[in-house]
């Protein structure tokens, strides 16, 4: 679906993003990841659908409304060449007479403007619901918050997946997982799977599932597994440790992936040791070496992805002998 051109239409609060998607625009240049939408396509949109429909359902925007795409573009052009947008906040309940009427106006204005839909994406959202897993009332709120924004009862559950995550951690520790049982851990998430098939899926290579080792040991690393084929109510599973957090950037940054030419460049090859030392100080700190630092701990954490319908009874807990087999708690000084 990513591949399909769409364009971002609205938020909701910080993290929601109201898409909207044109299936008919999908062509074979999509299959090397070009979703953009044209710029004459985009000012089509605007002009002829967006703002007459808002002037239709909103006409108190008529004071604020850009009067064309060509203006508003120039509006939001900054000094340095990029783009910094404003907003305009639609009153809740004319939402929806504003994505009927879009719609409607984009299908008469250009037959490949047919069929558009709204995609609702929700980003960075782990661990906004944190809640004791074994309690029934917490899990449900949960459920309630993550969901606040839905319509549940407009949903088929069976059609919606979520992501349901359990974290183990020890005070002072880093905890990560045992190499050796990941294979009970699945065989105990998927207890209907064949045990024969669960060996086959961790031992044959394949793109179903993916080894994550940690710091190169043998014994210590996380997972990742497509698991449609072996249960019905569970599609995908997760092991990892947090501690990977520490070096995890959204953009290139001092624990970026390094190239070898740059140790071929005496100033590249003294930025990389300055990196270095940038490096060694965070993991000084994880120590807890630093004074006045408390140091960081490492959690292991299992996630798996099931059915809407399922979520409240999945994964609530996990039995305390099998928390003992498949995990490894070191003291953070020695991790780090």
């Amino acid at each position: 679906m990513h591949k399909i051109p769409n364009v971002p239409l609205g938020k909701v609060q910080q993290r929601h993003v109201v898409r909207i998607f044109f299936p008919r625009l999908y062509s074979t240049a999509q299959l090397e990841g070009d979703v953009h939408v044209s710029q004459e396509d985009l000012a089509l949109i605007y002009d002829r659908c967006l703002r007459p429909t808002l002037l239709e359902v909103v006409p108190e925007f008529r004071d604020r409304l850009p009067t064309s795409y060509a203006a508003a573009l120039t509006y939001s052009k900054t000094c340095r060449g990029g783009l910094a947008f404003g907003s305009l906040d639609i009153p809740w309940d004319r939402l929806e007479r504003v994505a009927e009427i879009l719609l409607a106006k984009l299908g008469e204005q250009k037959s490949t403007f047919k069929d558009a839909y709204f995609v609702h994406e929700l980003r960075g959202t782990k661990g906004s619901t944190m809640h004791d897993g074994e309690d029934d009332v917490e899990r449900d709120f949960a459920l309630q918050d993550m969901f606040e924004h839905v319509d549940v009862s407009s949903l088929d559950p069976q059609d919606w997946l979520v992501d349901v995550a359990l974290t183990i951690g020890v005070e002072g520790h880093v905890v990560t997982w045992r190499e050796s049982c990941h294979q009970e851990l699945l065989s105990h998430l998927m207890p209907a799977a064949p045990p024969q098939k669960i060996s086959s899926l961790t031992t044959r290579k394949n793109n179903k599932f993916h080894l994550d080792r940690t710091l190169q040991i043998k014994e210590l690393a996380g997972f990742r597994a497509t698991t449609t084929d072996l249960a019905d109510d569970v599609s995908y599973v997760q092991a990892y440790c947090t501690e990977k957090n520490v070096s995890y950037q959204l953009n290139p940054g001092v624990f970026r992936r390094r190239k070898p030419e740059e140790l071929l460049d005496k100033k590249k090859e003294q930025k990389v040791l300055a990196d270095l030392d940038l490096i060694s100080q965070v993991y000084y700190e994880c120590a807890g070496e630093e004074e006045g630092v408390d140091g960081r701990d490492g959690c292991a954490r299992l996630e798996i992805r099931v059915p809407l319908n399922k979520a409240m009874d999945a994964l609530s807990t996990l039995p305390e002998e099998l928390v003992e087999r498949t995990v490894v708690a070191i003291n953070r000084r020695v991790w780090w």
